[in-house]
């Protein structure tokens, strides 16, 4: 009966974490970028390097096989149809994120994350796709209409859209397509003015600054200490990088990592001490937030065994005229879908 009983405790124990990083998951969608907007980057005025989805390395073509079989390297795979994928995003928009916006002034995705859960392992992957990723994009006139494709910033599609599920679906369908026509089901986008509040929800957030990007801005974040974060610094420490310098995402995104692992720990403290925190973190989100994306499927997620930490898409960061530019690696991202969404044929 001890021992039953003990099974239950870990069992609770368990949800609670991984409800926690799900939360943190929609967390993180609210840390983008700071100091300036990517503008329209057509790259058909030479910008031609970024990848095609339409072929893979060897001729093969996943896009609109997703629920098919494709020869690889002389072996056979087939889409893995126990997988359901979400997208969830974090925008960078004025206003509320629930005002219906023109195209063109929806803000725009700072953060896109793949996550894929297998629905008879009970498992789960997340996949992080860098705002500055050149990918095919859907272009619309102010009024809606649509004026074709091109190759531009992933980012930008959001804005594209009406600021709510028309911006997510084509979001949506933009990975989709990045991802060689992997199905997304359904997608959740977050305001990045949750990040204050959710903060002071815990009570603050202490971390130990992991460079000195930000001691220019204010010399508490000194490589080394050790400081609180709250609704007064914590949006610089997340977002915030030096603009004039090139290449500082991978800085920013560092400090990223470090607000979101203090987070964690700190939510699951007040969790033990406070049953209603997690409920009341999502309540806090909510108003914020535009999804297709049920109770149920926040649970599944946060049931599932995580496998490994979250994978970036295989790619090139490089900067290009005023903007820093990710380029993807054709071949590995290939192999990157085969091993996380195909299963090799028997």
């Amino acid at each position: 009966m001890k021992a039953k009983k003990n099974r239950r405790k870990q069992q609770r124990n368990r949800m609670i974490v991984l409800t926690v990083l799900v939360l943190l998951a929609l967390l993180a969608a609210a840390v983008g970028m700071a100091g300036g907007k990517i503008g329209i980057f057509n790259s058909s005025g030479g910008k031609s390097g970024a990848r095609s989805s339409d072929s893979s390395e060897d001729g093969t073509n996943l896009s609109g096989q997703a629920a098919g079989t494709v020869v690889y390297d002389g072996r056979t795979y087939v889409y893995n149809d126990h997988l359901t994928n979400y997208l969830l995003m974090g925008v960078d928009t004025g206003g509320s994120i629930q005002e219906e916006k023109k195209p063109g002034s929806a803000g725009q995705s700072d953060w896109i994350m793949l996550v894929s859960y297998d629905r008879a392992e009970g498992t789960s992957v997340a996949i992080s796709i860098p705002r500055e990723t050149i990918t095919q994009i859907a272009l619309f006139t102010p009024g809606g209409d649509s004026i074709g494709m091109t190759q531009d910033f992933l980012t930008l599609q959001y804005a594209y859209g009406d600021g709510r599920h028309e911006s997510c679906r084509l979001t949506a369908e933009a990975v989709s397509r990045l991802m060689n026509g992997i199905p997304i089901k359904g997608y959740a986008a977050i305001n990045t003015s949750s990040i204050s509040k959710i903060t002071d929800l815990v009570g603050g957030v202490e971390v130990v600054v992991p460079d000195d990007s930000l001691e220019d801005k204010d010399p508490v974040f000194k490589k080394g200490n050790t400081i609180l974060l709250d609704a007064s610094n914590a949006e610089t420490f997340i977002r915030s990088r030096d603009t004039s310098q090139i290449l500082t995402t991978e800085l920013r995104r560092n400090r990223q990592k470090v607000f979101v692992n203090a987070f964690a720990s700190k939510l699951a403290q007040e969790q033990r001490r406070d049953a209603s925190t997690v409920t009341r973190l999502y309540e806090t989100m909510k108003p914020e937030m535009v999804t297709t994306m049920a109770t149920d499927d926040f649970a599944k997620l946060a049931v599932s065994e995580r496998q490994g930490g979250i994978q970036t898409i295989p790619g090139t960061e490089t900067h290009e005229g005023y903007y820093d530019v990710f380029r993807v690696e054709d071949a590995e991202l290939y192999r990157l879908i085969l091993q996380l969404f195909y299963k090799e044929a028997p």
